[in-house]
């Protein structure tokens, strides 16, 4: 496994003793949000994915856990369930000292500070299986993408059912294997006559309030890979593309979709807009130029039209950072690979379809009179800082606190900052006084 190897000065975060919210036991309320089936949709954002990895800790501190969490002060009798993995669950990154550094190690790579202790759990390679049939409130799947919640036609019924299920189908290729993250939920038999989909569990949810975030992942998996598409082939129909930008038309037509369901259940709830994904650790760690000399040079960079000098809107992926430490790109001779950068002209394309998308989120949102938290202009601004009750946090990889290891993923203090993001919205549109969560009983990063 590839191992990032970052040098860092630990500066430990001072809290002052502000004035937090003003809310007592008095005022707390639900308002008008019925709790009584909490249902939560969307990816790892929601599923509780940290560190790159699905674990016990990561898990409990969901945003959808949290928001319950604090709803549950106003309420007792609102319940919260998850399908929670053991300990380690998949395996997560972990901070380590060795030899004068703060090393991330990843899961499997033992290499250098010994064993793991963040390694898989024994029982990952079966989790979900014998949980499935029953009922869950976070319905959140890490990898799933709108574009595979809903189908259009028979061919993408049985694409969906194969992505976002996990089963092996010989009869769709040697040992095809789907999403791991989502065997908790009875996806069942591709090749049945209505292959399920995930707005089928969307339907049965019963949900009388919920959150919707879908839609991270339709530009987000098609960023992660530098803009390199990664194609099957599935025997019976074809090669499918598996993390391409959705196109923003049949993003709206499928986000409609899952909303209609909620509607025709009468459920209430709330929606929240995609960020913009070139603000986060990941696309901003490594630095798409050298000092040589002390003269400053832009590496070369591999795109789809060839080698050529990086500018200041191309980003180099976090998973580039040792390569990069070792000299990869300073030469025309030894550029970057393409997957390991996301270059101008494909950051104009996530940018575009990202604002397709929140333009389709806020308008269908508001033909069936749902609010929406703007995610996008929110976590837009950890660009700079936020501060809240007297903690400071950014995007900064590691020492930031809002980010995990993969920079990708919130911390848990990440995941409360959200869930009071949605708590704000809550409350402003349903007349609810539910508190805001503590930040100060949430950690970022646990350093060595």
């Amino acid at each position: 496994m590839k191992r990032i190897t970052i040098y860092i000065t630990v500066v430990a975060l001072a809290l002052s003793s502000c004035t937090k919210t003003q809310f007592n036991s008095q005022t707390y309320s639900t308002g008008k949000a019925n709790f009584s089936t909490f249902i939560s949709v969307g990816n790892s954002l929601t599923q509780g994915y940290m560190d790159g990895g699905l674990y016990y800790y990561g898990q409990s501190n969901s945003y959808p856990s949290i928001i319950a969490k604090q709803a549950q002060k106003a309420n007792s009798s609102i319940a919260f369930s998850q399908p929670k993995v053991t300990g380690n669950g998949s395996g997560y990154i972990h901070l380590v000292y060795a030899n004068g550094q703060i090393v991330p190690v990843q899961p499997g790579d033992d290499s250098t500070a010994g064993p793991n202790p963040a390694d898989a759990d024994p029982s990952w390679a079966t989790w979900g299986i014998n949980l499935q049939g029953n009922t869950y409130n976070n319905l959140g799947i890490a990898g799933i993408l709108l574009n595979n919640c809903v189908a259009l036609n028979p061919t993408q019924a049985l694409i969906n059912n194969v992505i976002c299920g996990y089963q092996m189908i010989s009869q769709l290729g040697p040992g095809y294997i789907g999403n791991p993250y989502g065997r908790y939920l009875k996806f069942g038999s591709a090749l049945s006559a209505n292959p399920t989909q995930y707005i089928d569990f969307v339907r049965a949810s019963k949900a009388t309030f919920f959150t919707c975030w879908l839609g991270n992942n339709d530009v987000l998996a098609y960023a992660t890979a530098g803009g390199v598409v990664q194609r099957d082939t599935i025997q019976g129909f074809g090669t499918i593309a598996l993390n391409d930008i959705t196109p923003p038309a049949e993003f709206a037509q499928k986000y409609d979709s899952i909303l209609t369901v909620f509607h025709n259940q009468g459920a209430q709830g709330i929606c929240a807009t995609i960020p913009d994904i070139t603000s986060i650790p990941f696309f901003n760690t490594v630095p798409n130029y050298a000092m040589l000399n002390g003269v400053k040079q832009y590496l070369y960079i591999t795109t789809a039209a060839g080698v050529r000098q990086a500018n200041s809107g191309d980003y180099i992926l976090l998973t580039e950072y040792n390569n990069v430490l070792a000299g990869q790109g300073i030469s025309p001779s030894n550029p970057i690979p393409n997957n390991q950068v996301l270059d101008a002209s494909e950051v104009d394309s996530v940018e575009i379809a990202t604002n397709a998308y929140n333009t389709s989120i806020r308008s269908i949102a508001a033909s069936f009179g749902y609010p929406v938290a703007d995610m996008h202009q929110f976590l837009g601004s950890l660009q700079s800082s936020i501060t809240v009750d007297g903690e400071t946090l950014t995007r900064q990889f590691i020492q930031g606190g809002a980010f995990g290891l993969d920079g990708i993923h919130p911390t848990a203090v990440g995941y409360a900052l959200i869930a009071n993001q949605f708590i704000t919205s809550i409350n402003a549109n349903y007349g609810a006084t539910i508190p805001p969560a503590d930040l100060s009983q949430y950690r970022g990063e646990l350093f060595p």
